[in-house]
């Protein structure tokens, strides 16, 4: 009888013994609560972290909060705009042959002198050139050759310099930032009359000496917008390893009057465009 009450004690101890070796194992096997950012151990609470996934070295595109991007030209634009698309639809001009590199809004004049046949010649042009790359896709975007001919040529100042103050006066850009300088010079392969040339170097690509391009126009059309203003344009490279192809186009403005009286001075006619710059070393 002894042994028998023994041996069921000892079955009883190593049942609980058992069970209760058994609990921890249950309590560590319960599922724990998802995470408001999702499954716990799916990396998903990094989602939103600047950067992308914690760890994964990818850097984020940059925003802006107002119209213009942020000041981060490290690498020549604020924006990758390589995927974006140049909006020729309606006229002649060639498809890029070069992704883009480059978007700038032109802010500037059209020169003009008056030939002795009474009609205005042109004599070049001078435009600050503001990158708007953060700004493709936004509703806003398609619109802004338009809205900043407006506080342009609504200003007094006729100082292409000035344009930028204009620009954030008038919020067309909240916090303006300079690609660089659109004018013309001495055509550098014939020595004789003028090739435009697009300038980053004091600006976006500060420094480098090689960050222009010269082009040589190759097709021309009428602004679809109207005869007040200038034709769009599509040029290649001459010179400069900034660009392989620019195109002008969404053009405001810039024509001169029909006539003028021979000897009369010379005369500026305020511009905007669009300028796309493609290829390149940049």
């Amino acid at each position: 009888m002894f042994t028998l009450t023994k041996t069921f004690a000892l079955l009883a101890l190593l049942v609980q013994t058992q069970l209760a070796s058994a609990a921890p194992a249950q309590a560590r096997q319960t599922p724990r609560p998802s995470s408001p950012n999702g499954p716990s151990g799916s990396g998903s609470q990094f989602a939103s972290a600047p950067g992308g996934g914690r760890g994964s070295g990818s850097t984020s595109t940059p925003t802006t909060t107002g119209s213009s991007p942020p000041q981060d030209l490290t690498t020549g634009t604020a924006c990758d705009v390589s995927t974006a698309s140049i909006d020729t639809s309606g006229t002649t001009l060639p498809a890029p042959s070069f992704a883009p590199s480059f978007i700038g809004l032109g802010v500037g004049t059209q020169n003009y002198t008056c030939g002795s046949a009474g009609t205005y010649t042109s004599t070049g042009a001078f435009a600050e050139l503001f990158d708007v790359s953060c700004l493709v896709g936004q509703s806003d975007f398609t619109s802004l050759q338009t809205t900043a001919f407006a506080a342009w040529n609504s200003s007094t100042s006729t100082s292409v310099t000035s344009t930028s103050d204009i620009m954030s006066s008038s919020g067309v850009l909240s916090s303006p930032i300079t690609l660089g300088q659109h004018y013309f010079i001495t055509n550098p392969l014939t020595g004789s009359g003028l090739s435009p040339k697009w300038d980053f170097t004091s600006n976006a690509l500060a420094g480098d000496a090689d960050a222009f391009v010269v082009g040589t126009k190759v097709d021309d059309v009428a602004a679809p917008t109207g005869s007040a203003d200038v034709d769009w344009l599509y040029l290649t490279n001459a010179t400069g390893i900034l660009a392989n192809e620019i195109y002008r186009i969404d053009t405001q403005g810039g024509q001169p009057p029909a006539s003028c009286t021979a000897g009369t001075a010379d005369i500026t006619v305020k511009y905007t465009a669009m300028y796309w710059l493609t290829g390149g070393s940049f």
